[in-house]
């Protein structure tokens, strides 16, 4: 019987339940663990990955639902090395960690998306107070995200006709918590995103996040609604080209419509289900699973 590992951070996430009942369907073993919750043990003889409930489990593949939320770079980059210790163990692990932090990295995952020729918004990353309010001033509106952030949270909007001294006074607040600014062009829509699921190279399915009364951020944590998008050959395409640019083999994909036509805001590698399962019934899940040769 195969084992799958499935890396998770909160035992009743529903996403995390999906993946481990259809690994169960397809008569495989599923482990579910906290990279948190794993320890090293290493000499020039030995290495191995170990906590109580893993033991001596060898796993025949990974499935990452959620490497967690860390504000501290040496707990977040150990994850990660194990990870990839896991690869170079020859433990296929979807997405991969090159895919995860490919993704979770705003500005490098733009700068993918530039090569890769996708629509994007204009956005001047910076630590320059000046360089933040010029650019600012030229969008005339504007929202600033953390460059490592989730679940629509600490993103903030800013007007060009607010007094200097107000924009300059939030934004040095930002400056001080995070040491880089990142300003992007605030694109005018309808009050919603979509998000197109990409499992390989296919797109499964798309859904409005209608974001509710009074906001603009449109995450399904920040109280956004899911509801169902009728999948166009232009969401499609920009949403395979996306997945495909930070290396991910299933990805959420997130874009706006805008006067301009479809831009894409961001891919997360990371992505839950239950949103496009609520709305249009599809369990994108099992798809995932099939990824997996077993």
């Amino acid at each position: 019987m195969h084992l799958i590992g499935v890396v998770i951070t909160d035992p009743k996430d529903w996403t995390a339940s999906a993946l481990m009942k259809n690994v169960r369907k397809r008569g495989a073993k599923a482990l579910p663990f906290n990279l948190a919750a794993l320890s090293v043990s290493m000499s020039t003889s030995d290495f191995s990955i170990f906590n109580a409930d893993l033991k001596d489990q060898k796993f025949d593949a990974i499935l990452v639902r959620d490497v967690g939320i860390s504000f501290a770079l040496e707990q977040i980059s150990f994850k990660f090395d194990l990870l990839r210790q896991f690869e170079h163990s020859n433990i296929p692990v979807l997405n991969s960690p090159a895919a995860i932090q490919n993704a979770a990295n705003k500005f490098f995952s733009f700068y993918l998306f530039r090569l890769a020729h996708l629509p994007i918004p204009h956005t001047v990353i910076t630590s320059e107070l000046k360089v933040a309010l010029k650019a600012i001033e030229k969008y005339g509106c504007a929202v600033t995200k953390p460059i490592f952030g989730c679940q629509g949270e600490g993103i903030i909007k800013l007007d060009s006709t607010l007094p200097e001294s107000e924009l300059a006074s939030k934004l040095t607040e930002l400056l001080k918590e995070r040491g880089v600014l990142y300003v992007q062009e605030f694109v005018p829509n309808p009050g919603r995103d979509i998000r197109v699921f990409v499992v390989g190279e296919e797109a499964l399915g798309a859904i409005y996040r209608v974001s509710c009364k009074g906001a603009f951020v449109c995450n399904l944590s920040q109280g956004g609604t899911p509801v169902k998008c009728e999948l166009t050959e232009e969401m499609e395409e920009l949403a395979i080209r996306a997945a495909k640019a930070v290396d991910a083999d299933f990805a959420g994909v997130d874009l706006i419509e805008s006067e301009k036509g479809l831009y894409l805001l961001e891919v997360n590698a990371t992505p839950s289900g239950k949103g496009i399962k609520l709305a249009c019934g599809i369990d994108v899940t099992e798809r995932i699973v099939d990824l997996l040769s077993m």
